[in-house]
């Protein structure tokens, strides 16, 4: 009578033909074993160095054979009528060739054994593709019955439920995990100090990270932390992204630029973009005839900067005093022609004599008045 194994509960015992359950458990039993006699002269005799098999003993006793079928692999692997090499992830069976297909050693499922699995973790196989977690490598049992404890509060939860941090790598229950973060809790209340600290200033840095003041020590005169990191403190400091705009904080002197443009350029018109930055706009016409649409945008800091002028239409295509962004170099600062009383107006003054010693110089090669350099730039802009 052939010798039949049961899958779930690992007994081996005599078989009819006809059947397919274990007596004891009800679970699904394994294709009685072959014969080694049917074994001889196949495909599969060079793998056992021309050894027919004589059962199940001489599988797990042969000293030619992987590991993965001697005494490395749990008990209930080598009672398996079945034995599989371990080829990465995948399960192969080396000496059913008969029946291309086994039950599951978790869930008791038929499964082709070219799409089965082995669990590293614990060595069940094979396994079906539902009781296998290709990417934590582990079987349901593993993720199901084994557990982990928790870093935080030591409590022992289901494999499959632990999760690592991203900063500290502790492993943590769900109850101690900030998914939005994927930290753990400590660093997430850590991370709360932190910030409380920075609004109260006290923290240092230490090797490019933020810690706090309560962290470090002065040893002889020198700031390290507990374990002898070096220290630096941090300066007091404000950040500062862009002051209010002149023309809002000093009306006074809108007025002033407003009276001296309306005077000697009353053409230019006085425009505002979103952000609150100001600008005169308008034309120029040259001695020659030739039209300027001309741009003066003011900084926010002034009067401690002058407006930088730019001609919109038609652009320099290159020309000596002109900087990079297209606006125009319209004196050196040693000349100390901007102060802080020079109003817009004036800067439009020098604005038409750019225009006119451009001319010139397009023409003759020459510029007109002193220069400190006579550098030609395309500018971009």
């Amino acid at each position: 009578m052939p010798i039949s194994f049961c899958i779930q509960c690992q007994r081996e015992f005599e078989t009819t033909a006809d059947q397919n359950f274990c007596d004891a458990c009800g679970g699904p039993i394994s294709q009685p074993e072959i014969a080694s006699d049917t074994l001889v002269g196949s495909d599969l005799a060079p793998q056992l160095n021309q050894t027919p098999f004589q059962g199940r003993s001489s599988l797990s006793t042969s000293p030619d054979l992987p590991k993965a079928l001697g005494d490395s692999v749990p008990n209930f692997q080598q009672q398996s009528p079945s034995q599989q090499v371990d080829i990465g992830d995948k399960v192969t069976n080396i000496y059913n060739q008969t029946t291309p297909e086994e039950y599951c050693a978790y869930g008791g499922e038929k499964v082709s054994l070219d799409h089965s699995y082995r669990c590293p973790n614990c060595g069940r196989g094979p396994l079906c593709v539902e009781h296998f977690d290709k990417d934590l490598r582990q079987c349901s049992y593993c993720l199901d019955v084994q557990s982990s404890s928790c870093a935080v509060c030591d409590q022992r939860v289901p494999s499959r439920e632990i999760r690592s941090c991203d900063r500290c790598q502790k492993m943590v229950c769900p109850a101690h995990w900030e998914d939005g973060r994927g930290w753990c809790s400590d660093c997430a209340l850590k991370w709360n100090e932190v910030v409380a600290a920075m609004d109260s200033g006290d923290v240092v840095v230490s090797m490019g990270t933020l810690i706090g003041t309560d962290e470090i020590e002065l040893k002889g005169n020198i700031l390290t932390t507990h374990d002898g990191r070096p220290v630096a403190t941090i300066k007091e400091n404000t950040w500062y992204v862009s002051s209010k705009q002149w023309h809002r904080i000093k009306p006074q002197l809108l007025d002033r630029e407003q009276k001296a443009m309306a005077r000697f350029y009353p053409s230019m018109q006085l425009n505002f973009e979103p952000k609150g930055n100001a600008s005169w706009d308008g034309d120029i016409v040259t001695w020659s005839g030739n039209r300027y649409e001309v741009s003066l945008r003011y900084p926010s800091v002034f009067p401690y900067r002058a407006p930088q002028a730019y001609v919109v239409n038609p652009k320099i295509e290159e020309s000596r005093h002109i900087y990079p962004d297209g606006h125009l170099c319209l004196f050196h600062k040693d000349d100390k022609a901007w102060q802080v009383n020079t109003t817009g107006a004036t800067v439009m003054s020098w604005v038409t004599l750019w225009l006119h010693c451009y001319e010139a110089w397009r023409e003759s090669g020459h510029w007109p008045r002193p220069e400190a350099d006579q550098v030609v730039i395309s500018p971009k802009y």
